[in-house]
């Protein structure tokens, strides 16, 4: 039996599926290369009042929480008290306890950063969100970054939450501890005036991959 000849219908058929474009080698190589490489953490940057809200919608899976003793510490459903770092202002009487106290909460959170992996977000926190979880930011950046001028980071941070004014005690030990050299104080002297806000809305930073 002889071979039937195509209708019109399927060598209309047959030439849809040759224009039809099919995905090239490279471009196979390259969804399987996105597909495993690693996402950049975020910084999330927070008040107090909006904590709860921002570990909602971002799930980090650690926080730094910078409040005094007598504000109530949020609870971070399903993290687990080394991935939740706590520092407390305490109410000091004098300078000199002031300065130590500072310095204390400054090595601690540098110590934190160190350990953290960058894997998963990171959440911080204090009561308004402004200076000293902006500041703790900084310093997070600084030791995730040690190759990225102060100035950048900084201007990263500024870009993300307007109302950064991070605090510059906090801020110059860090500082003395990573050995910038003074560069970090630098960067917050020369930042211009933030936007006032009574409690900051949450802001996001993207980590260098």
């Amino acid at each position: 039996m002889g071979q039937t000849d195509p209708t019109p219908q399927k060598i209309a058929q047959n030439r849809v599926t040759a224009a039809r474009p099919q995905p090239s080698v490279k471009l196979l190589f390259l969804l399987i290369e996105t597909k495993g490489r690693h996402i950049a953490a975020m910084l999330i940057i927070s008040s107090l009042e909006r904590a709860i809200d921002a570990f909602d919608r971002h799930k980090p899976t650690r926080a730094i929480s910078l409040l005094s003793e007598e504000e109530e510490v949020p609870v971070f459903p399903g993290m687990t008290d080394a991935s939740h770092m706590r520092l407390y202002v305490e109410q000091e009487s004098c300078a000199a306890a002031i300065s130590a106290a500072a310095k204390a909460r400054a090595h601690d959170l540098v110590e934190f950063a160190k350990n953290w992996d960058g894997q998963g977000n990171l959440l911080i926190h204090c009561k308004r969100g402004v200076a000293r979880s902006t500041a703790a930011a900084l310093i997070v950046l600084c030791v995730m970054e040690p190759d990225t001028p102060e100035e950048i980071l900084l201007a990263k941070i500024r870009r993300a939450a307007p109302h950064a004014d991070p605090c510059p005690l906090f801020v110059n030990y860090a500082d003395d501890i990573l050995g910038r050299n003074g560069r970090m104080i630098d960067a917050v002297e020369d930042l211009g005036p933030p936007i006032t806000v009574i409690s900051a809305p949450p802001a996001t930073i993207q980590l260098a991959a």
